[in-house]
């Protein structure tokens, strides 16, 4: 029955049932066979009047049951997906920092400069759970990489100490690079180091890792581009001698390897080896000092972020003519830029802090760095370079004095 909605429509629904009750009882006395009053439906109906409650509250009770259950497991369920990590490494974008705090110089005049050099980083995030992992994957500025890609055989944390370890190496090249800039004679190469063997490659069984290539064919070979050089004039199937110091002895061996094809090019030749200049530093007489402290910042990505920022350093003028430029890219001691990683991640960092030049290496390759131009946006104009001379050049068309740089007169070289 409806709830009454006035007065009028209560009053009626009483009279209703005045004579429906009159009926029912009736009803009973014609129902019974002695014509007294049935007790029989009376009695059901008492029953089933008090079994009703005790029904009506087991049934709660069980949907209580069921849904505390279903609570647990749910809980359980996100519990253990903070608690289970995933084998992969995330590359998530980290910050821009201004290189010149980092720069001490002694014994010479220094020059502070408006505009800041900043080296970009990446954040890595080792081993994220698998709701991490998920929330990760719907974002376009991070990428989530095989942990084995990135950390090889090592741990999180002998990872971390390689990175430091190359952090100190691309300070030192840094700096040799910079001083060689200003006129000083502070390195020489002597060779190419094999860094890493690519996987199924022809160098495969024939060279090692830390082997140094010092001629192919008794032509010397004192540089990675020269290596690169050498092998572009080469097809699939070429025979070459190559002359290495095995790593660890003053020994040299020649040994004989056939070419194999590029998987992106079978028609060009390849090695498959990570060359590296092999090279020793020489002492020029510099009568100034100068250190790089980057904190616990790691990797080699800021060698070229430090080489520019050493020479604002020592000159005169504003090198990047007043306004903030980001970089990254390794710093080769022949002042080849290389490749580096995670500029995607650090292309988003740089748009979102607002900086209008990026500075990359072009060794990136053109569908990379293709990528880094959409995650850098239309606010962030990416300039590709392949070594210091390109740099330079850049910087000069946007204010720089790099003038500065051969007006400098090296003292005690």
């Amino acid at each position: 029955m409806a709830e009454p909605t006035s007065s009028e429509s209560q009053g009626s629904d009483d009279e209703s049932l005045h004579a429906r009750a009159h009926i029912d009882s009736s009803a009973d006395v014609l129902d019974s066979t002695d014509g007294s009053p049935s007790t029989a439906d009376s009695g059901d109906a008492t029953l089933a009047a008090a079994a009703s409650p005790l029904g009506d509250d087991w049934g709660k009770r069980i949907w209580r049951n069921v849904g505390f259950v279903v609570f647990l497991l749910a809980a359980a369920a996100v519990a253990a997906g903070f608690l289970f990590k995933t084998d992969y490494v995330a590359l998530v974008p980290g910050a821009a920092r201004d290189t010149e705090p980092l720069i001490n110089v002694e014994g010479t005049e220094a020059f502070p400069s408006d505009g800041e050099l900043l080296f970009t980083t990446v954040r890595l995030r080792t081993n994220p759970s698998l709701w991490e992992h998920l929330w990760i994957s719907f974002d376009d500025d991070s990428e989530l990489v095989p942990a084995e890609l990135i950390l090889g055989d090592r741990s999180a944390d002998e990872n971390r100490e390689a990175n430091l370890a190359m952090m100190a190496d691309s300070q030192d090249v840094a700096t040799a690079v910079a001083l060689e800039q200003l006129g000083y004679d502070t390195i020489r190469s002597n060779g190419v180091l094999i860094l890493e063997i690519v996987d199924g490659a022809s160098a495969v069984g024939v060279l090692e890792e830390g082997d140094v290539i010092r001629s192919i064919d008794g032509e010397p070979i004192l540089a990675a581009t020269e290596l690169v050089t050498f092998l572009t004039d080469k097809v699939p199937g070429d025979e070459i001698e190559i002359e290495v110091q095995p790593v660890g002895t003053n020994e040299r061996e020649t040994r004989t390897v056939t070419l194999g094809p590029r998987e992106d090019d079978p028609d060009r030749a390849f090695l498959g080896v990570g060359p590296i200049d092999q090279v020793e530093f020489l002492e020029p007489d510099v009568p100034f000092d100068v250190e790089i402290e980057s904190g616990a910042v790691g990797g080699p990505s800021a060698g070229l972020a430090f080489t520019l920022a050493i020479l604002d350093e020592l000159t005169p003028g504003e090198l990047t003519g007043g306004v903030d430029i980001a970089v990254t890219g390794t710093m080769n001691f022949d002042g080849s830029v290389g490749s580096v990683g995670g500029v995607e991640q650090k292309a988003a960092a740089v748009r979102e802090l607002g900086i209008k030049y990026f500075i990359v290496p072009t060794a990136l390759g053109e569908e990379r760095l293709e990528r880094v131009r959409e995650r850098g946006g239309p606010d962030v104009e990416i300039v590709a370079v392949a070594n210091i001379d390109e740099a330079l050049a850049f910087l000069e068309t946007i204010g720089g004095d790099v003038q500065a740089l051969e007006d400098f007169s090296p003292t005690g070289a």
